[in-house]
């Protein structure tokens, strides 16, 4: 029934990823029994088996930096091991797993340190060539360090009993399905998520330079040579990272050997988001963006300081150090007039405010072509994340001469007028099946399809 649904989209069959994907590629051969010995003595030692360890340490030590960084973006720092559901069991098997902390740059050109994981393959690689990386920049997950992604309890979920934050590896298994075909999934937890600083929500120039990083240090983690082939997948926050990773690669990372891109309901746009944003159930993200971009910009933090009341300040602090899921439990549909000293909404104050508008403008998407072929993909019934923006991004990448396939869910939308983000989240699983077999065929050299003109 999904095979069906995701074929209509009204682009030629034979443009098109397959929906489904093929089968998997050969195994490894049969662990030895020195190799399950050494897997359960591993396994037996490690606190995702005994239950010892928290579900989040806000004090583990690998999370904090060295003192001095080298001044090389993509240098790998150090790395330690992630046990996960897949592989409990060690290094010696299949789909071994560890954290990894690297060094990337900001907008204003400092060196930072980032945090991610990579999961190695569970299968063989059957396709052409050297086994394929994914970089996956992940959905929005928050702004507290609890919030990233690797610092979650077998890559699964964290809570924070403390800050009372709670954080769920919500992708973890579409990751789990590109190492089931046999290709390496690396992850970033961007800049300031996890590490030291304030995460720069939707900053799209610092999360291109985590994607292109974390791909960097992700090759030099596995030992494969620098210019092994690299594609990139994202939604939603992920799909603006790897929009703008794309778009960025050619100047600032320019020996990636980058076959495609996914990127998923994309915030191109970052005006036209936030008026989609406001009064949904995600309101809370307007709180990691302006923390986040306050700390970047201090004339737009001195322009809020003046816009925001009292309550309006308190709601961006609270965000800040906030998780997706408190914050949507917390603010869900809240109306933004009451946190400015106007009664103008939070979009309204940031559309007509000068600097306001010309640091979103300067970080929306659609400044260059991107490296390589893309796949975009939206819903016409996304309540967060508008379709119209996501296709005016793809008809400027098809005016720049990019191969760009547009996917369009089929799904109607689930909650009618009310936005809950239910019709957002939805277009990450229908994607997923035709979004993984776009980057296999990448992979596999295949022409890349385009649908530029038909939508």
């Amino acid at each position: 029934m999904l095979a069906a649904l995701l074929g209509s989209t009204g682009v030629a069959a034979a443009q098109e990823p397959d929906a489904m994907s093929s089968l998997p590629a050969p195994a490894y051969p049969a662990a030895t029994p020195a190799q399950l010995s050494s897997g359960a003595d591993w396994a037996s030692s490690n606190a995702l088996i005994t239950g010892s360890g928290p579900l989040f340490d806000p004090a583990d030590p690998f999370y904090i930096p060295p003192a001095d960084l080298p001044s090389t973006p993509g240098t790998l720092l150090r790395t330690q091991p992630a046990p996960h559901l897949l592989n409990i069991a060690g290094p010696t098997l299949p789909g071994y797993a560890e954290k990894i902390l690297y060094t990337s740059t900001t907008t204003h050109g400092e060196t930072v340190a980032v945090s991610g994981y990579v999961i190695e393959p569970a299968t063989r690689w059957a396709g052409e060539g050297p086994t394929p990386t994914i970089v996956v920049a992940p959905g929005t997950r928050g702004a507290a360090d609890s919030c990233a992604p690797s610092r979650t309890a077998g890559l699964v979920g964290a809570a924070d009993p403390a800050g009372l934050t709670a954080n769920v590896n919500y992708e973890s298994p579409f990751q789990y399905a590109a190492s089931y075909y046999g290709m390496r999934v690396v992850v970033t937890d961007y800049i300031g998520l996890g590490t030291p600083g304030v995460h720069t929500y939707v900053d799209n120039t610092e999360q291109a330079h985590a994607v292109l990083d974390a791909a960097r240090a992700g090759l030099a983690a596995a030992e494969v040579p620098a210019d092994s082939p690299v594609g990139f997948f994202g939604y939603s926050q992920g799909g603006g990272a790897v929009a703008a990773a794309a778009e960025h690669a050619a100047a600032y990372a320019p020996e990636l050997n980058i076959k495609g891109t996914y990127a998923g309901a994309p915030p191109a746009n970052l005006e036209a988001v936030l008026q989609a944003v406001d009064g949904s159930g995600i309101v809370g993200v307007f709180g990691y963006a302006i923390a986040g971009y306050s700390d970047r910009y201090p004339e737009l933090k001195q322009v809020l300081d003046e816009k925001l009341n009292d309550r309006g300040k308190a709601f961006v602090a609270e965000n800040a150090n906030s998780c997706i899921v408190d914050s949507a439990l917390q603010w869900a549909l809240t109306d933004t007039r009451q946190f400015t000293v106007t009664g103008q909404s939070m979009s309204e104050v940031a559309s007509e405010d000068p600097v306001i508008s010309g640091i979103f403008a300067r970080e929306s998407l659609g400044k260059t072509a991107p490296t390589g072929p893309i796949m975009l993909g939206s819903s016409p019934v996304d309540d967060i994340i508008p379709n119209h923006q996501v296709r005016a991004l793809g008809n400027v990448y098809c005016s720049a001469g990019s191969a760009v396939y547009f996917n369009g869910s089929p799904l109607g939308s689930l909650t009618s007028s009310v936005p809950l983000g239910a019709d957002h989240a939805a277009g990450l699983f229908t994607d997923t099946p035709r979004s993984l077999n776009f980057l296999i065929d990448r992979f596999n050299n295949q022409p890349a399809p385009s649908s530029c003109g038909s939508f």
